[in-house]
């Protein structure tokens, strides 16, 4: 049942601007899906749902800006691997390290490559997550507002891959 519910909630901030758990909650009982507002927070962890402009969006390519990041990836549970163009490693952590994410433990970049090192499984969820919101595009995209209104995506997006 997760997996069903998981599935509808990213159809539903597809197709609609969702501001909040009350109404990701009251978009799943009217497609026949009862659940409550704590397993909806949960299910928002999991899937590392980010608000972009105050409405919920799945990570991916329409949800990050043209910004330096080029993917993001885990490697066991406590690291994130960051790809970025050429250069951006040392910047881009230095945007992270300032941010002061209590989640992170420390990283270490190159010249196109970033390690993030982190607590736990749980920490990592939430840093990538953070992340994601930290580099995203102040514009609203696509994929946030669905059918709603005309959206531009601008430049390469970024390729978040594992279980958040």
């Amino acid at each position: 049942m997760n997996r069903d519910r998981h599935q509808a909630i990213l159809e539903i901030i597809s197709a609609n601007q969702i501001a909040n758990q009350q109404e990701l909650v009251a978009e799943l009982e009217l497609i026949g899906i009862a659940t409550t507002q704590s397993s909806v927070s949960r299910d928002v962890a999991r899937l590392g749902l980010v608000k972009v402009n105050g409405y919920y969006a799945a990570p991916g390519p329409e949800v990050l800006s043209a910004g330096p990041i080029v993917s993001i990836d885990t490697a066991g549970d406590c690291l994130i691997v960051i790809k970025t163009q050429i250069g951006q490693a040392s910047p881009t952590a230095l945007k992270i390290d300032q941010a002061a994410l209590e989640e992170i433990v420390g990283t270490v970049a190159g010249d196109d490559t970033m390690l993030i090192a982190v607590k736990n499984l749980a920490s990592q969820r939430i840093a990538v997550r953070k992340i994601m919101e930290l580099f995203s595009t102040p514009e609203p995209v696509a994929r946030a507002i669905g059918g709603r209104g005309a959206a531009v995506e601008r430049g390469p997006g970024i390729q978040a891959e594992g279980n958040w």
